[in-house]
């Protein structure tokens, strides 16, 4: 024991030695975010007061965000001196910072105990945790511990308007700083994309000097969002260092310094190092190893072994009711999705069950690890729903996080929706109603839809909720749904249409379908009829079973005899929810009426299916928002500015020149060239697509946009549109026509949808001859579009031209003045607007008068820079230290021994391993014990999402791993019971793909059965894609189903819907990481589903951004250029691996191909076709020949668009994968009507 504390002296003393020679304060990494974290370090309590004085003036760096967007309010969050604040910040005291706008505040450091801070107060807002106000509120310039510990009250006690003290991360220079010229401290707050050496150019401060300010090497300079970073600095921090500056070239290599006396010197203190570090490290290392060796031994012992595996197997022969606590706690490490509780944590967590957290039912509320839960008891068979709920992970269902047994009781822990059920904000009740707003009634039902959607289509097996109604959808914090209690639900294996049977009918009064009640049909529709009377309880505010002129009716028969009266407007109005108070568009509320109809059909195969609801409802939800984010009761603006009355359908007032119509037209100018402001949105966001919908020459429209006629404007990009504008009785207009393609196309969304603004409800009706409720597919209408000339008085004043702006967000007068280069007077007459009340409303027009034509530059949008990787610091003139030189030494003399005899015995031991045990695990993060074959195949068999099966199994079905049965590779085709699986022989560690797949459920990616361990080898056991890889498939000439241009559109959406759930539904969020064309595999009905998980990670984002990685892996061809250059990770990764195989799909051809003798991305070859001289003809020559041209040009011109703008470099232009499956969509649906319309022509 004397040796062993002599070694850990000596360790010891070495690492008090380096703290001095390299370092100030230890960079805190990620344990300043985590409030689990029991370490109460200098790390997460604050930096060490260890400066030269023990107060100084130091600076924070604040990301503005509302309400924290103010000299004023951020001065008074962070107790700084507000003029101070505007002072260095090169602003007045009134000023508003831009969101995001990094803020230097200025605050008086000082020690307080052994640590630095400067302190705040605070005052708690409701639902407010140590961890938000540290992490959210205050962006990581204090931490949970360091709140805790200076308020010493516990979180659950943190009530709404208590003040606590805030210490906010600060330090003071060090004496070795302060000799170094160091005489401020700046804490950073990292953001997501930085790195040391990109933060420290921006700060003018040299990298070296900042790793050593924070305790970092160049070897790990790893840096972590919301925590914090000292820059050390010889002057105060001025404004311009806070504005991000565009990524710099890559440094040239630092010159080499001429050889002479000091650097031979330094080589000599290194060689001393290096002797020095080995001899003390094999002193160590002899002492460990003994140590080691002899634990070794003892941990080998044949008889404690005997004793372990005999203490499972008692475990194991004991009924469910009898499991103990650690064979639960065993199936958990197995899971991962499912936590096992103990039942004292639960009593800890509701305080015994007390009433308190009653919540409703045998429902309480918990709190476990500062997080609150639902805790329901339940008697009986749980194992349906735990089941479901274990194999389904969507963000509209309810999460199952864990359960508990005991006293023959079961508990369940859910996920905890803080606005609980839906019954309660829809229903009047005692006290008055709790008030849902349009939009959030219509996001709720978007919520439910999708989840409904994801059940019926897109687990598998697909499933049958049948309990949907008001009492099952839980509200989170946010008003997002949540579908929960699946009880009743039940598997609807089968083909499309078909039916289940049963006898035992069971649910509620009021949601349950006709077929149902009386025949016992069990289909998706009948979430489909329930879903329909859900929506009536959302837009009526009453129960699906009501008392009407005390009769019992069912609300479904109400709607009906009010759809079909004459005035339907006017009655729907008086059925809608009064607590609204009329506070929603009518027109919309109709056509939701209309859709509600179309899920309580009698006749349960003429009803909606989910995905056609989704579409639906999605329009709706979008439209919905345009209304509401303009709809603010307003009308004070008229004549010119049409304000919010534009989004209103129903305007009577005809007393004169009403805003709601048309500008008024000048007699003395009747006729003018005019321009209008469009922002690119699919399908219309190409020059032809634009061009065509609002009737203008699209060669015009490219020159002033100064593109090709071919080009594919990214997604809200702001496009000049040039029309020629005249006068139309008194009112001015430029003329476009529209033919309607939908059921739910209605003067409302044409006007504010379609055309965003640009033409008004009230002017569509003046125009057209039809009726609102007379709006069917195929109808041509005539849009009349705001536009204008300008007056005599605009022209003498040089006013030209005159451009009809569409309002967005944060638009102001005094911005489009600057952005436009015209006086702000000018926009203020125009627009009749007074210095007293200018407010702009988004979705609404505005003139801007213009001395010539506009252009393009003026409708550029900005995008931030993106942040380059890390480079090494510049070399800087520096007085040598004989320590520096002696500790690298050490450094290196300690890695040469690791290298010379660790590693060696490391590998020899690691082989000997490999013969004993798995090289996997079902756990993450941490290694884990393989399990007897018995222990595992009992667990599965409780657990249901992952069969494991024995090595004997395999080679029976395999007929011993037969070449007949080998597939491709290391892959090969299994029989078990009749029933085909695919076997893959795993080379590498597969926990991180069977983790992944043992969390996710979805159609469209593969499933994953069961796996198998044998001779240290992992199997993993699929379903079987009976054609392969698409990229086998794609090559196969001789399939005759290659020729079809339908199929192809339908695998991609088939990709394009799994990649678009892993990235927004799934808990946590994932990206795959890996998408080409051999990861995506096909069944008998040529149905696409993704596979290859094994680079596949959890999206660790942020409230500004995404992770990045310096291990940069993946497939030439498909690797995005940002994670390549930068190793940056976001989903758009995928989106651009996805544009590939978009590409792969329509050509036939490899994402590397022969051109001109030389290898060419498929990438670089479509961009050049796209921005030839004639893309379409090219394209053509480029297309798949297979196809035998059976397909229209159109619809490839536009997937080649898509893919382009999946391909762009620029992130914030390349589309999500909503919106790539939202366009895929209607490409679909066009397609499948060209082709029926061509049916019915032969």
């Amino acid at each position: 024991m004397g040796f062993q504390s002599l070694i850990s002296l000596c360790i010891l003393s070495l690492i008090s030695l380096s703290s001095v020679i390299f370092a100030q304060q230890p960079y805190a990494r990620k344990a300043t975010t985590a409030c689990e974290n029991t370490d109460n370090s200098t790390s997460v309590l604050g930096y060490t007061c260890n400066g030269l004085n023990k107060t100084c003036q130091s600076y924070l760096i604040f990301r503005s965000k509302p309400p924290y967007n103010t000299v004023s309010s951020i001065s008074g969050l962070l107790a700084a001196d507000p003029s101070q604040l505007s002072q260095i910040n090169s602003v007045s005291e009134s000023a508003i910072f831009e969101t995001n706008k990094q803020v230097i505040v200025p605050v008086n450091c000082s020690c307080s105990g052994e640590y630095y801070q400067a302190n705040a107060s605070y005052v708690v807002e409701h639902e407010n945790t140590y961890f938000i106000i540290a992490n959210d509120t205050y962006q990581g310039l204090s931490t949970c511990h360091a709140l805790q510990n200076q308020s010493n009250i516990a979180t659950r006690n943190l009530f709404s308007g208590t003040r606590i003290t805030v210490p906010l991360r600060c330090a003071c220079p060090t004496k070795n700083q302060i000799d170094e010229g160091v005489n401020y401290l700046l804490s950073y707050t990292v953001d997501w994309g930085d790195f040391v050496s990109s933060v420290s150019l921006r700060f003018g401060v040299d990298t070296g000097r900042t790793l050593e300010a924070n305790e970092l090497s160049e070897v790990d300079s790893t840096i972590y969002p919301f925590t914090t970073l000292l820059i050390p600095l010889q002057n105060p921090p001025s404004n311009s260092q806070t504005i991000s500056p565009p990524p710099p070239p890559p440094s040239p290599p630092p010159p080499s310094s001429p050889s002479d006396k000091s650097s031979n010197k330094n080589w000599v203190y290194i060689v001393i190092g290096v002797v020095a570090g080995g001899a003390l490290l094999l002193v160590i290392g002899a002492a460990v190893f003994c140590i080691f060796f002899r634990k070794r031994k003892r941990k080998a012992d044949p008889i404690i072994m005997s004793e372990s595996f005999e203490g499972y197997e008692k475990t194991l022969n004991k009924k469910m009711e009898e499991e103990s606590e650690e064979f639960l706690e065993s199936i958990s490490d197995i899971a991962q999705s499912l936590k096992v509780y103990k039942f004292q944590e639960l009593k800890a967590a509701t305080e015994n069950f007390s009433p308190k957290c009653w919540i409703k039912g045998s429902v309480y509320r918990g709190t476990i690890n500062g997080n609150f839960a639902a805790i329901k008891k339940m008697n009986g068979d749980v194992s349906k729903e735990i089941n479901l709920l274990n194999k389904i992970n969507h963000f509209n269902l309810i999460r199952l996080s864990g359960v508990c047994f005991s006293e023959g009781n079961w508990y369940l822990v859910y996920e905890y929706a803080v606005n609980g059920p839906l019954s309660d904000w829809i229903y009047y009740k005692e006290g008055g109603p709790k008030i849902l707003s349009w939009t959030q009634r219509i996001q709720i039902a978007l919520d439910v839809a999708t989840g409904l959607n994801y059940l019926h289509c897109y687990t598998n097996p697909p499933h049958v909720h049948k309990d949907i109604r008001s009492s099952n959808v839980l509200l989170d914090s946010d008003f997002r749904a949540k579908i929960a209690n699946f009880g009743l639900a039940r598997s609807a294996e089968g083909q499309e249409g078909q039916f289940a049977l049963t006898r035992h009918i069971i649910g509620t009064k009021g949601y349950m379908a006709p077929e149902y009640l009386e025949n016992g049909l069990v289909s998706p529709k009948l979430d489909v009829y329930a879903f329909g009377i859900l929506m009536l309880e959302i837009l009526t505010g009453k129960e699906a079973a009501v008392l009407n002129g005390g009769e019992d009716v069912h609300l479904s028969e109400v709607l009906i005899v009010v759809h079909h009266e004459e005035n339907a407007e006017e009655k729907l109005r008086d059925f809608i929810d009064p607590s609204l108070q009329g506070n929603y568009p009518l027109e919309l509320a109709l056509l939701m009426a209309r859709l509600i109809e179309s899920c309580l059909r009698r006749d349960p195969s003429s009803r909606l299916s989910m995905d056609e609801i989704v579409q639906s409802v999605s329009r709706i939800l979008t439209t919905s928002q345009a209304w509401e984010l303009s709809n603010n009761g307003s009308s004070s603006l008229i004549f010119f500015l049409v304000g919010n009355s534009v989004l209103d359908c129903n305007s009577n007032d005809e007393t004169g020149p009403s805003p709601t119509f048309l500008y008024t037209c000048n007699v003395e100018k009747p006729s003018c060239p005019a321009f209008l402001i469009f922002k690119s949105q699919p399908p219309y966001c190409s020059v032809s697509n634009i061009s065509e919908l609002i009737s203008s020459d699209p060669s015009e429209l490219a020159r002033i946009n100064n593109v090709s006629m071919l080009t594919v404007f990214p997604t809200d990009q702001e496009v000049i549109v040039p029309v020629i504008c005249s006068c139309s009785g008194q009112y001015y207009q430029a003329n476009a026509s529209y033919v309607i393609l939908s059921n739910y196309n209605t003067y409302f969304t044409i006007a504010n949808d379609t055309y965003q603004g640009l033409s008004t409800c009230d002017s569509l009706v003046q125009q057209n001859a039809y009726d609102v409720s007379s709006l069917l597919p195929g109808l041509e209408l005539r849009v009349p579009l705001r536009c204008a000339c300008p007056t005599c008085n605009q022209s003498e004043n040089g006013t030209n031209n005159l451009l009809t702006y569409l309002v967005s967000w944060n638009d102001n007068v005094p911005d489009l003045s600057e952005r436009f280069n015209v006086s702000r007077k000018s926009i203020l007459d125009a627009n009749g607007f007074s210095e007293q009340d200018p407010t702009l409303f988004p979705f609404t027009t505005i003139l801007i008068p213009l001395p010539t034509e506009p252009s393009s530059s003026q409708t550029i949008i900005h995008y931030p820079p993106v942040t380059s990787p890390p480079y090494t610091s510049t070399p800087r003139n520096r007085r040598p230290k004989t320590g520096l030189y002696v500790g690298i030494g050490i450094a290196t003399g300690c890695s040469l021994l690791v290298l010379c005899v660790v590693l060696p015995v490391a590998f020899l031991r690691h082989k000997k391993k490999r013969s004993e045990e798995c090289p996997w695990n079902y756990g993450e993060g941490k290694r884990k014990q393989v399990l007897p074959g018995d222990l595992l195949v009992s667990i599965a068999s409780f657990d249901q999402v992952l069969k494991v099966f024995g090595f004997e199994e395999l080679k029976a079905a395999t007929d011993n791993f037969s070449p007949k049965s080998r597939m491709k590779g290391s892959v090969y085709r299994g029989v078990f019971n009749g029933k085909v699986l695919a076997i893959k022989r795993m080379k590498t560690d597969a926990s991180k793909e069977v983790n992944i797949l043992n969390r996710i459920n979805h159609f469209s990616l593969i499933k994953l059965h069961g796996a198998c361990e044998e001779h240290g080898c992992s199997y993993l056991v699929y379903e079987y894609m009976e054609n392969g890889s698409l990229r086998d498939w794609l090559h196969r000439k001789s399939c005759p189903e290659v020729q079809s241009w339908t199929r192809r559109v339908k695998i991609a959406l088939d990709i394009a819907n799994g990649l678009h759930y892993l990235h927004n539904f799934t808990y946590p969020a994932y990206m795959h990481r890996d998408i080409k064309s051999s990861s995506v595999l096909l069944d008998g009905n040529l149905r696409a589903k993704i596979s290859n998980f094994s680079l596949a990670r959890a999206e660790e984002r942020g409230a500004s951004g995404y992770a990045s990685t310096r291990h940069v892996v993946g497939t030439r061809g498909y690797m995005a250029p940002e994670y390549l250059e930068a190793g940056s990770l976001t989903p758009k990764v995928d989106v651009y691996a996805f544009g590939i195989v978009m590409l792969e799909l329509i050509t036939g051809k490899y994402a590397i191909i022969m051109q001109d003798g030389g290898e060419v991305l498929l990438s670089a070859a479509i961009f050049s076709i796209m921005e030839g001289g004639n893309p379409e003809a090219e394209l053509g020559y480029f297309m798949d020949p297979s196809l035998r041209g059976n397909y229209r040009m159109e619809p490839a011109l536009r997937i080649a668009k898509l893919s382009v703008a999946c391909l762009t470099r620029d992130l914030a232009s390349r589309p999500s994968m909503e919106e790539v499956v939202s366009t895929l969509l209607r490409i679909q649906m066009d397609t499948q009507k060209s082709e029926s319309l061509y049916v019915e022509v032969v």
